[in-house]
C-alpha cells in the first residue's frame, strides 16, 4: 500500500507530466494553459474521474491519468494514419487534455464535481463519490469549453466539436453531428472508447 508521501509524489509526477505536454502549446495559447493550471492546477490534480472504486480513476489524480491515457491513446490511434485532414499534434494534446475538465466543477462558485459520499450503503457498494447536486445540469463537455473559454484558451472549430461531442454520439446533445464530425473528433472518441474498454462499467 503507497504510503501518503508516495502518493503525493505521484501525483506532483503526473501533474508535471500533464503540464508539460500541455505548454507545448504555441503562442497565446500557451500563455493562457498556463494560467489555467496555475489557477486550477490543485483542482485538478485532486479531482477523481469516476465514481467508482473499483475503477483506475476513482481516486485524486483521475481526471489527470484518463486524460494523459486518452491523450496517449490518440497518438496510438493516428500513428495508423498516413495523414488525418484538421488533425496535428497540437489539436491532438489540446482536445485529448482537456476535454474532461469540466469535471472539476464550477469556476465561478467552486462548487466539485464529485462529491465525497455521505451514503453507507453506496459507500459500501464501493462508491466513494455521488455527482453535486448544487451545480448546474451541464454536461462535463460543455462545461470543459466554458472554463476553456474562460481562460482565453482559443478553439478551432475542430477542437471545439471534438470536446463537445466527447462524450460520445449516442448522447442526445451530440446525435445533430453524426455523419459530420470532424476527424479529431473521431480520433477523440475512438480513443475514449479504447481507453474506457479496459475498464469495463466506468463510462
Amino acid at each position: 500500500m503507497q504510503t501518503t508521501q508516495e502518493q503525493e509524489t505521484l501525483l506532483q509526477n503526473d501533474f508535471n507530466k500533464f503540464s508539460k505536454i500541455a505548454l507545448k502549446a504555441t503562442g497565446e495559447r500557451s500563455q493562457a494553459i498556463e494560467t489555467l493550471l496555475e489557477t486550477l492546477g490543485e483542482r485538478i490534480v485532486m479531482c477523481p474521474a469516476s465514481l467508482q472504486e473499483s475503477q483506475p480513476w476513482s481516486s485524486p489524480g483521475g481526471l489527470i491519468r484518463m486524460s494523459l491515457d486518452v491523450t496517449g491513446k490518440m497518438r496510438t490511434i493516428l500513428k495508423g494514419f498516413e495523414e488525418l485532414p484538421g488533425v496535428d499534434s497540437e489539436s491532438l494534446v489540446i482536445v485529448g487534455l482537456f476535454h474532461g475538465l469540466g469535471m472539476i466543477g464550477s469556476i465561478d462558485t467552486n462548487e466539485e464535481y464529485f462529491v465525497n459520499q455521505d451514503s453507507d450503503w453506496h459507500r459500501r457498494q464501493g462508491r466513494l463519490y455521488r455527482y453535486n447536486e448544487k451545480l448546474p445540469k451541464v454536461p462535463i463537455a460543455h462545461r470543459s469549453l466554458q472554463i476553456l473559454q474562460h481562460f482565453g484558451v482559443k478553439l478551432t472549430p475542430e477542437e471545439w466539436v471534438a470536446i463537445a461531442i466527447s462524450g460520445g454520439p449516442w448522447r442526445e446533445e451530440n446525435r445533430f453531428y453524426v455523419g459530420s464530425e470532424p476527424s479529431l473528433a473521431v480520433l477523440l472518441t475512438q480513443a475514449r472508447q479504447w481507453v474506457l474498454r479496459q475498464y469495463p462499467g466506468e463510462e
